[in-house]
Formats: structure tokens, C-alpha cells, sequence
């Protein structure tokens, strides 16, 4: 495990490497679903017909033109000042194809909160863009909007005004966090090999109804000590493995004892069974060849290669990158040195013994921007700042992933190893938190603590409860700061609540990744949390060890392969299913409540008939499926989610290009997208009208709402053990 057991490759030289076809299949996912949460409606009788809010909103200028403005996107809402932009389409008298164009408003709001009604009023067009217009048309335009909308008072929801604002507002607060950056022990290795990570010392504990065996708890392993003979014994590739020490030589055993066999059977689930497989479960070792098993105590990172190394340059650069292996593995010809990826970060060194020393993105070999993107390795681009792909991993990191809960969701009961809770104190804050149970439990004063399960608040006067779902979480929570071992929590948000529901979020922060300040995202803080081992062990976030990789969907989405930090876990008398293979766009936690939440992507707004709505009529017939993008451009989605951008007269609507998937042979941008807009922030902001839309439905179908507020894939390690959410 040290350095000098390493191979020594030393420098690649400049000349004389071949192209080879790279023989490693990928761990690639699929990006999915970027979800907002149907909120159920409350079961109040309506008092009195509501306020109909839908859009889009219909209205005529003084010379017959006909106006058509879209859902207005909120920016900023302070006091009764509302400012917005919204998408709108223009009709002159004799015209038979409407002019789409974007505005940007100021308006006065007067609110009833009782009614869900916020009425604009005062509504100012401060700016506007036609994209085609002559500069006479744009004028012309914009004169006839300012005359129209004078006279118009909009009645909005109330509710879909804050949920726009709240998940905007969470969004924007995403900062970046001082990550500690130290590099793991970093092996590598050109025959098939396994590591498996124990975490910390070996930690060992009696097995109920196997008195004659004891488990190492402190590992997602199956390792197991025979008391009689003193032995070691680890489950892995489908065969017991046998050891004097378990950090020594592995061998293949050959009589184990009976017990291990019975054990094993009875354990089910309990365990990660280390089968040498990848993401689709097909086998990465050849049958015949037993792996070697490296075991380490340690943050270690395992990289491989499928025999000797087999460089490969890629195009346009002065990079080659090894073909024959899962890692990313890249050489800098001009530097002479080696680049790997480990957990989002890129290490140095002169050779693949090391040392590897940490190298900031920004300070990258220019080269490594260059990487084409439908280039098997463009998916690396996503960690290169000022890329495309990095700025779509930060907006894919920075969107929830929500659901509205029934308040009368109760938790998995919370026990503290011992009986009562072993308070710990969270540096930089006014809190602690209790490290001997398997929940992150969290005390605010002596009489507010909190606590997360899969994605939910909950509260409580007293440690042991009893919880309930909290409709808001304090403030001071989110100051947790990345060195304490619960700043997980901080990604997990309470939008608003009703009378018996409560609408809640997490961006992929609770699964592990960061946004570092080099500004790209990362997997892990880099802080090693020393674990909880009593009676039961309790893991805390990994950064290294379990050969995690990013996948960026191209304009769609973000993902984690390979490992990574999910489910709750403990060992020592129990334990749970265990999964060494996470995508966090899929592995969604509030699928654990059951029928107690709802998650999923809601439909459009889909309005047909036509009413008088203040001076403006609802849109007969018409679909809210037009936005005004930030880059001043109309775009509009489709059924099937897909997005059209408007060229201005004679050119019409234009596909948005790339692919949404998470194909490594993804296209490169269209020419036809401004820098402005990703199909990732258009589905942002369409996630945030479709979650508005259906609070406000939601309203209207019965109850009202109460108060509340905002609180890739590429495995490289081969087995992996250790760590689980809480």
C-alpha cells in the first residue's frame, strides 16, 4: 500500500504513440429527472370561487394589437415591489403571424393573503427585445406594450409567486465552500485488484447466533474473524478469502469453516458483496482470475489498468489519456507529467508511483479545455472552470430535487448507542450534534433539536421526541460549516407548508457534492470524519475510497457513479440494504416515504378557456409553455419537454441542440444557443412555473395554505466499502 509498491511507469514520451480503441466500458448514467413535487391540496371547503390566476394573459393596444403575455419569471420580490420578465407575443392589425419578444417589468403588488391573490398593479415595461425586429419595429412595439399594459391590473397566486421566488432564492444561495483538497493514498495497479476500504482501525464485535465468529463493523464489507483460529475472512467475487491480518495477504480459502457460509445466507442484504461488477452488472475480472484484495484504514483511491498502460492522444491537444483503464488517467506531453481525476479533483505527478500532489482547476494545462467534447473523455470537461460542461454541472448541483410531505409523517424511530446522546459541539456555531445515533440529530437549544430522514425536517422539544415535521428549519443550521460531519443537512430546504403538507427539497449536496471555490463541483469535502464505533457503527461522508466519477448529461442533467454517500447504515445488530452503485439524479430519498410523499415531474399548464381576468382575458386555447430567457431570446418546450428558440420573422422556431442524455458521444453546443441559456436553466425555470402553477391549483381546489418559509460516472476503485446517509 505505500508508494514503493507502486509500479513505476515514469514520463510517456512525446513521440511514437498509437491510437488504440479504448477496451474499458465506461460506468455511465443516465441523467434524470430534474423533479418538482405536486403539493397536495388541503381538505377545507372553499369558502367562495377563487381568483382564476392561469396564464397566459391576453390583452389589446388601443390600435387593435393583440398582446399575449406569458407567465412572468420572477427576479426579485421586496415589499410590494414585484420586478419580473416575461415572454410575450405581438399581433399588429393585418398580421397573421404573431412577433415573440421578451420584456422586463416592474409592478406595485397589493396582496391578500387570505384570497391567494397578489394584484399587479402600476405594471411598468422597463425594457424590451424582439429578436428580427428593425430597430422602428422594436420601438413600435414597445410603445404598444407600454400603452397596453398601463391599463392592466394582473391578478397572480400568491403561492406560485413565493414558490418561484423560494426555489430561485435557494438556488442563487448555492456559494462556494472551502473544501480541503489533500490527496488519498492513491494506488495503482495493471493486474484486476479490489479495494476495500475499512474505516479506521478494524473494529471488531460479537455476531448474534454465531458465537464462534466476530465482525469487523466499521466496513460495508463481509469481513468476519473465526475466534477459534484467529483468522480472517472476506466475502468477495463470489468466494471467501482468507487472511492472517487484515491488512496482510489475501488468499483464496480453502475449508472455511461452516459458520461463515450460515452467516453469510442469514445477513441477506447487510452487506456490499464486492462482485467485481460494473454499473450494469456485467463482470469486470475474468472468472479464472481471483483479484487482488488491497485493504485499507485510510482515505485510499484505487486506479487500474487492464495490463500495461496503452496511451492515446487526444485530438486537438497535447493530451494522452490511458485507454485501457476506467480511471481518468491523463498525460500532459508539454509538462511532462501525469493528471488524474479523483472525486472532482485533479492531481499531479511526474510519475504513477507519485507523489501526487493537488492542482487547482484554474490552474489546469490550457489543453485540458480543449478536450472535444463527444470525445470519450468530454465528460471531463465538466471539472475544467469556464467550460460549458462546468457551468452545467453547476446548475444541475444547484437544482432540488422536491416533494410535499403529509405532516403526519413519523420517522424511523431515533436510539442513541448507549441510551442518551453524546452531544458534540459544531465549530463556528452555537450547535451541536450527537455522533452515537444513526441520525443526524441536531440541537439547536435545550429545547429545539432537528433532524433529517431521506430528505425530511423534523422536530422536536426533547433528543428522543417525539419528531414531527417541521414547517421551518432556523437559520443558523445552514452556517454548518463543510469541516463538521453533518454540513450535509444544509443542502436539505423547507420551501412552505400547508395545513398537511409540507413542500420540501434537496439539491445534490446531500448526496455529497460540492461546489469548491475553484468553482466546479466536487464530490466530497476532503474532511476526514473520524466514525462513531461503539455498540454499533455509525459512518459519516466519505470523500475517497469508493472510485467516484461525474456524468454531465449534456444540457440536462448531473450524476455520481461508482459509490458515494446514501442510506442509512449501521452495523454491530442490524443493518440495511447496501448499493455500491448511485446515480443521485435517480436515487431519489423521498421514494422511502411511500404513498406519505409525492415526487415527480409536474405537466405544463395547459388552459383552455377563456375568462376575464382584471383588464386581460385568460388565453383561450393557449399553452403557458413560452418563457423569456435571460439572454433576452423567447424559447418554448414542447409535450415532450424538448426546447425551440425564436428566430424572429422568417425564421421561426429552431430545436434547441444537445442531447439531454448522459452518452458521452453527446453533440457540442448549437450554434443557435447563446451562452445566456442551457437547456439545464431552461429547465430550471420551467420546473419553477410548473411547481408554482400546481401550488396555486392546489389553493384552489380547497384549503389554503398555512405560513412557512426557505429555511460522474466512472468507477475506479473496484470493490468499495464503508459509509452510508443518514
Amino acid at each position: 500500500m505505500t508508494p514503493a509498491a507502486m509500479w513505476d511507469l515514469g514520463p510517456i514520451p512525446p513521440r511514437g504513440v498509437t491510437q488504440h480503441t479504448r477496451p474499458v466500458i465506461r460506468l455511465l448514467v443516465a441523467a434524470a429527472a430534474l423533479a418538482a413535487a405536486c403539493l397536495a391540496a388541503a381538505q377545507a371547503p372553499t369558502p367562495a370561487p377563487a381568483t382564476d390566476v392561469a396564464w397566459p394573459r391576453q390583452a389589446k393596444g388601443a390600435d387593435g394589437t393583440v398582446i399575449m403575455v406569458y407567465q412572468p419569471q420572477i427576479e426579485s420580490w421586496a415589499d410590494n415591489q414585484l420586478k419580473a420578465r416575461a415572454a410575450v407575443a405581438v399581433t399588429r392589425p393585418g398580421e397573421q403571424e404573431p412577433r415573440y419578444g421578451v420584456i422586463e417589468l416592474s409592478a406595485r403588488s397589493a396582496i391578500d393573503k387570505a384570497a391567494d391573490v397578489a394584484t399587479l398593479s402600476e405594471v411598468r415595461v422597463t425594457k424590451s427585445n424582439f429578436p428580427g425586429a428593425s430597430e422602428d419595429e422594436a420601438k413600435a412595439y414597445l410603445a404598444t406594450l407600454r400603452g397596453a399594459v398601463r391599463r392592466t391590473s394582473w391578478p397572480v397566486s400568491v403561492q406560485a409567486l413565493q414558490a418561484n421566488l423560494a426555489i430561485t432564492q435557494a438556488r442563487s444561495k448555492q456559494k462556494e465552500q472551502p473544501v480541503k483538497n489533500d490527496p488519498p493514498v492513491i494506488l495503482f495497479r495493471t493486474a484486476p485488484s479490489i479495494l476495500v476500504v475499512i474505516d479506521g482501525e478494524p473494529a471488531l464485535r460479537p455476531v448474534k447466533d454465531a458465537p464462534s465468529l466476530q465482525r469487523v463493523i466499521n466496513t460495508r464489507a463481509l469481513i468476519l474473524q473465526d475466534k477459534a483460529s484467529s483468522a480472517y475472512y472476506l466475502w468477495a467475487v463470489g468466494r471467501w478469502r482468507a487472511a492472517k491480518a487484515v491488512t496482510g495477504a489475501w488468499q483464496s480459502a480453502e475449508s472455511p469453516p461452516a459458520s461463515l457460509e450460515a452467516l453469510r445466507a442469514a445477513m441477506k442484504d447487510q452487506y456490499d458483496p464486492l462482485d467485481g461488477k460494473d454499473a450494469d452488472g456485467k463482470p469486470l475480472f475474468d472468472p479464472a482470475i481471483a483479484p487482488e484484495i488491497i485493504v485499507a484504514t485510510k482515505p485510499t483511491e484505487l486506479l487500474q489498468a487492464k495490463g500495461e498502460p496503452q496511451m492515446s492522444p487526444i485530438p486537438g491537444t497535447q493530451l494522452l489519456y490511458m485507454a485501457n483503464s476506467p480511471n481518468d488517467i491523463l498525460f500532459d506531453i508539454g509538462g511532462q507529467a501525469y493528471y488524474i481525476l479523483v472525486s472532482g479533483r485533479w492531481f499531479s505527478a511526474k510519475s504513477m508511483n507519485g507523489p501526487w500532489s493537488y492542482v487547482p482547476a484554474k490552474s489546469l494545462p490550457a489543453d485540458f479545455a480543449k478536450i472535444p467534447p463527444d470525445h470519450a473523455l468530454g465528460d471531463l470537461l465538466a471539472t475544467v472552470p469556464g467550460t460549458p460542461q462546468a457551468r452545467e454541472a453547476a446548475i444541475a448541483n444547484d437544482i432540488p430535487q422536491t416533494a410535499s410531505v403529509q405532516r403526519d409523517v413519523q420517522p424511523t424511530p431515533v436510539a442513541f448507542d448507549g441510551g442518551e446522546p453524546q452531544w458534540k459541539p459544531i465549530d463556528g456555531t452555537a450547535l451541536s450534534y450527537a455522533p452515537n445515533s444513526q441520525a443526524p440529530v441536531i440541537r439547536v437549544d435545550a429545547k429545539s433539536y432537528y433532524m433529517v430522514q431521506n430528505g425530511v425536517w423534523f422536530t422536536a422539544t426533547a433528543p428522543k421526541g417525539p419528531w414531527a415535521v417541521a414547517a421551518t428549519v432556523p437559520v443558523v443550521i445552514y452556517s454548518i460549516p463543510p469541516s463538521s460531519p453533518v454540513h450535509y443537512v444544509t443542502y436539505v430546504r423547507v420551501y412552505s407548508s400547508t395545513p398537511t403538507t409540507v413542500f420540501v427539497g434537496y439539491t445534490p449536496g446531500y448526496y455529497g457534492t460540492v461546489m469548491s471555490t475553484d468553482g466546479v463541483v466536487v464530490y466530497g469535502t476532503g474532511y476526514y470524519y473520524p466514525a462513531y464505533i461503539g455498540t454499533y457503527w455509525y459512518p459519516y461522508p466519505p470523500t475517497y475510497g469508493y472510485g467516484v466519477g461525474f456524468t454531465v448529461g449534456f444540457f440536462w442533467g448531473f450524476a455520481v457513479a461508482g459509490g458515494g454517500w446514501y442510506r442509512p447504515c449501521c452495523y454491530g445488530g442490524g443493518g440495511v440494504y447496501v448499493s455500491h452503485h448511485t446515480n443521485i439524479n435517480i436515487d431519489n430519498s423521498y421514494n422511502r416515504w411511500g404513498n406519505r410523499a409525492q415526487a415527480g415531474q409536474l405537466p405544463a399548464n395547459n388552459r383552455v378557456q377563456s375568462k376575464q381576468v382584471g383588464n386581460t382575458t385568460v388565453a383561450k386555447g393557449a399553452n403557458n409553455n413560452v418563457y423569456a430567457g435571460r439572454d433576452g431570446n423567447v424559447y418554448r418546450r414542447d409535450e415532450g419537454g424538448d426546447w425551440q428558440k425564436y428566430d424572429g420573422r422568417g425564421n421561426g422556431w429552431s430545436d434547441v441542440g444537445g442531447d439531454r442524455g448522459g452518452d458521452r458521444g453527446s453533440q457540442p453546443r448549437a450554434s443557435n444557443q447563446l451562452p445566456g441559456e442551457t437547456r439545464g436553466s431552461l429547465d430550471r425555470q420551467a420546473q419553477s412555473r410548473d411547481m408554482g402553477n400546481a401550488r396555486a391549483d392546489a389553493y384552489r381546489g380547497g384549503g389554503g395554505y398555512g405560513g412557512g418559509g426557505v429555511g460522474g460516472g466512472r468507477g475506479g476503485g473496484g470493490g468499495r466499502g464503508g459509509g452510508g446517509r443518514r
